[in-house]
């Protein structure tokens, strides 16, 4: 009887031993965290109407800004970079960031060109699941995209980034077009405004560097849930006119250096905003 109760109490100290090592070998497994998608779209609007181009040398305006002042575009876009996402309970993304001069490499920079509808949507990936309320992004590159060598893709001085020189970095934002107000040849607006980095100015001179990147922090029109199966996509609307409406084109219409943008900085905060959002 004895023998027994010690063979029951054997094999009952076996299974928990046996029990107690599973439990240990699923506690050490991995768990892969659930990540899933984003795709932000961003739209550009001039007051209520979406942004149209005409051609070059175009004397059809079809806008006109606070101060009466008719004009067209016949170029518009800006870079965005250091994307980030933030949720109500403490969630946050950060989009992976990479300069690399091979164009398939580089990482987190995002050029808008109006009339090229590729370069609409953002697309971030392997976003923590959760909600997000918030995006955050720059509208420029700053000094980690402003590197000397070579770089691909859209910041590939050769093949036709917005860039000036190492002091001046990139052109953050650029609208191009006409208006009968300018008096420059073929009544031409050239608005690029730009800027890495503050250089103070020496010897009595004006400064002339400027860092013009503007960080823009926009709530969702609704919280958003992100998963394996929900890829939400919040549309931002860029609206020129809340950009240059009291701008005066007679005077204001050649923009081409940081100390020249800089007024024109401050606004275009204001100037984006979720529209609305698909989830």
């Amino acid at each position: 009887m004895k023998n027994q109760f010690k063979y029951h109490k054997t094999l009952l100290f076996l299974g928990f031993t046996v029990a107690f090592m599973i439990s240990c070998q699923e506690d050490d497994s991995p768990q892969l965290e659930e990540v899933g998608e984003m795709i932000v779209k961003f739209e550009n609007y001039v007051g209520s109407q979406p942004l149209q181009l005409d051609d070059e040398g175009s004397t059809d305006y079809s806008y006109t800004n606070a101060n009466g002042q008719a004009f067209n575009i016949t170029r518009f876009g800006y870079y965005i970079s250091h994307v980030k996402l933030e949720g109500p309970s403490g969630e946050i993304f950060i989009d992976e960031m990479k300069v690399s001069a091979n164009e398939a490499e580089l990482k987190g920079y995002y050029r808008v060109v109006q009339g090229d509808e590729d370069t609409y949507n953002v697309h971030l990936k392997n976003i923590p699941a959760g909600q997000y309320n918030r995006i955050i992004f720059t509208l420029g590159v700053e000094e980690d995209g402003v590197i000397e060598g070579a770089v691909g893709g859209i910041l590939d001085r050769a093949a036709g980034a917005w860039f000036w020189n190492w002091n001046s970095g990139f052109i953050n934002i650029l609208l191009e077009g006409h208006s009968p107000a300018s008096p420059r040849d073929a009544n031409t607006i050239k608005l690029h405004v730009g800027g890495w980095k503050d250089i103070p100015a020496e010897g009595g001179q004006s400064q002339r560097f400027f860092n013009n990147n503007v960080e823009i922090s926009l709530p969702f029109d609704a919280t958003v849930r992100v998963n394996q199966t929900l890829r939400p996509s919040p549309h931002i609307h860029m609206d020129l006119m809340k950009w240059i409406a009291d701008v005066n084109l007679e005077m204001v219409n050649d923009v081409h250096s940081p100390a020249a943008g800089r007024a024109l900085t401050p606004r275009l905060v204001e100037a984006f905003y979720v529209d609305h959002t698909h989830q």
